[in-house]
């Protein structure tokens, strides 16, 4: 190839590359920058409990259990209740956080446990009912790992119904438990769950329902924008939820061990 070719070539790619480069100056000033979206999240009824605060099985609240006497006792009741602080993670504007606090106030009375979740209605409609959903879930506990292990026994789910929830109102409800039974050597683990409602009635009667789809949305009525049809085995299954977990001990039982924490060396 001639010489004079390589030089057209070369100043072929040098025009071009300028071009690039003014086409992104053009686009894009300096001391601009690229406008992103913001984040989305899921704007719906929005459930926290103290479950969130707990790291680990053998760092929950233990309840133990004397089945001669068939009575249970939550220890060290009064750490347990402390003030927990939301800070800025139910806040209406991230930006400027709420100072939200609440008390979970755990209590153990014969052969159940109740506890105060908190909510936050996020849905940008006002809630005249909405029926948000109780589960829990046992399994054992083995003392030496430290972790759960087998299949989760699942109790049976109740409604908590909830009136008069205005937008951006939040709100602490009180949900309440059956308490498994350990045997006298044994370790449960208990998880007790809120999840949010799959649809929210309006002070007019509308009903509101959750549709993971739209994301910061919500579609009024059985189906969506454009006729799609909401699936609602998809949505429920994906529905806002939190949980408060707690280790129900036999009487006899040994402590769990910490699981080993791994750490690069």
């Amino acid at each position: 190839m001639h010489s004079k070719t390589w030089i057209w070539l070369g100043i072929s790619a040098v025009l071009i590359l300028a071009a690039a480069n003014l086409a992104i100056l053009t686009a894009f000033p300096p001391g601009q920058q690229h406008a992103q979206e913001p984040l989305k999240r899921v704007n719906w009824i929005l459930p926290f409990g103290p479950g969130f605060e707990y790291r680990g099985p053998c760092e929950s609240p233990v309840i133990v259990y004397d089945g001669v006497n068939e009575t249970w006792r939550l220890q060290n009741a009064a750490a347990w209740n402390r003030t927990i602080s939301l800070d800025d993670r139910y806040s209406l504007d991230p930006a400027h956080p709420e100072d939200i606090r609440y008390t979970p106030d755990i209590l153990v009375e014969g052969d159940r446990i109740s506890l105060d979740f908190f909510i936050r209605n996020l849905a940008g409609e006002n809630c005249a009912h909405a029926d948000l959903t109780v589960t829990t879930g046992t399994a054992s506990l083995n003392a030496t790992t430290g972790s759960p292990e087998g299949d989760v026994l699942p109790g049976a789910a109740t409604a908590l119904p909830v009136d008069d929830l205005a937008a951006g109102e939040w709100r602490e409800v009180r949900v309440t438990a059956d308490l498994p039974r350990p045997g006298p050597e044994e370790l449960l683990y208990l998880t007790i769950g809120l999840a949010a409602p799959y649809t929210l009635t309006t002070p007019n009667g509308t009903p509101i329902i959750f549709d993971l789809r739209e994301m910061s949305s919500v579609a009024s009525g059985p189906t969506l924008t454009g006729g799609d049809a909401i699936d609602p085995d998809y949505n429920r299954a994906r529905l806002p939820r939190a949980s408060a977990t707690f280790v129900v001990a036999g009487k006899d039982a040994p402590e769990p061990v910490l699981p080993p924490t791994l750490r690069a060396v």
